[in-house]
């Protein structure tokens, strides 16, 4: 009995390795099928579309001259960014307002576009798009690195992602047919931010308010000196004593210092100033558009898009024909006639 107790124990440890053994076993042997499985049809596919490659080689070249023709046909167009900094409110007001009345999937006609902008109807005849993006911190260092065309960090839901957004900061994208008009587009996007009467009276506010903060801190930075200089002129004179040096020691390890208090106020009078200075309108341009002369729409533009497409359509029309036997007896199996 005392055998038996002693090896049924063992028996049942030695039936549990075996049965992970079998199942590392087939584990392995699936994968080595999937993998067998796959490398087939990578070799397949190759052998295909090498058999295949002259046929492929004409739909590309097809593709690259049709390219040619339409580089050839279409009007040139120039597409560059304005960063801009938004002194009221975040940029999602900006954003919203701006690709509301110039937004790239409904373009207005040109009589209605140079009515927004303000412009000559010759003038918005020249504009091809305009679009605001948010802007990017890319590399977490609080400066913008590219805007979020496609949305993928706005509307992100992974929070991380998210966070890249930087809020106060924000690009204005413009496509024309002419460079000469970006300044005229510059001028109008601030015309209309400007004319929005919810901006302008939050903007009077802020600068109000700034107003007061540079008064108030002068009347701060006039008590700080009135004060050191009493410390230093008045309150000394009622502190003489016999033994002087020694009272002279003390006193200046015990007198109060104003000069950070007054550095502190000093810097703040000068950042509200430049407040007034640099960053008195709603907007401020912190990088305005490149006067390129490199058309967007080149030839590379036309030509990576129709290689892709006209390489599946060569792929599909060949597998078609090369199968097409089996196809039309599939048809026929389905839909007898």
């Amino acid at each position: 009995m005392e055998n038996n107790l002693i090896t049924n124990p063992e028996k049942e440890k030695e039936k549990e390795k075996n049965q992970e053994k079998e199942q590392e076993i087939n584990l392995l042997e699936i994968v080595q099928k999937i993998g067998r499985w796959c490398f087939k049809i990578v070799r397949i596919v190759f052998i295909y579309l090498l058999q295949r490659s002259i046929p492929l080689a004409i739909f590309i070249f097809a593709a690259v001259v049709f390219s040619g023709l339409l580089y050839s046909l279409s009007k040139p167009f120039y597409s560059t960014s304005m960063l801009v900094r938004a002194n009221v409110e975040n940029d999602f007001f900006y954003v919203t307002l701006i690709n509301a009345n110039f937004s790239r999937r409904h373009v207005p006609k040109s009589e209605d576009l140079a009515q927004r902008l303000g412009v000559s109807e010759a003038i918005a005849k020249q504009i091809k798009s305009i679009q605001a993006y948010y802007a990017v911190d890319l590399n977490n260092d609080g400066l913008p690195d590219a805007p979020d065309e496609r949305g993928k960090f706005i509307f992100s839901e992974d929070s991380i992602k998210a966070s890249r957004i930087l809020h106060t900061i924000f690009y204005v994208n413009a496509r024309v047919y002419s460079t000469e008009v970006y300044q005229h587009i510059r001028q109008s996007i601030m015309n209309l931010v400007g004319k929005n009467e919810y901006i302008r009276q939050q903007n009077e506010r802020r600068l109000a308010v700034v107003r007061e903060q540079i008064v108030y801190l002068h009347q701060q930075q006039y008590r700080f000196d009135s004060l050191q200089q009493y410390e230093y002129f008045q309150k000394e004179k009622g502190k003489k004593s016999a033994d002087r040096g020694q009272l002279l020691i003390l006193n200046e390890q015990n007198q109060p210092l104003y000069h950070n208090d007054l550095i502190g106020l000093n810097n703040q009078i000068l950042g509200n100033h430049t407040t007034l200075e640099l960053y008195a309108d709603p907007l401020t341009v912190v990088q305005d558009f490149s006067l390129t002369t490199r058309r967007t729409n080149g030839l590379m533009y036309y030509v990576k898009p129709l290689v892709l497409i006209f390489f599946f359509l060569g792929l599909i029309s060949l597998l078609v024909w090369d199968y097409r036997k089996y196809f039309l007896k599939l048809y026929r199996e389905k839909i007898p006639i």
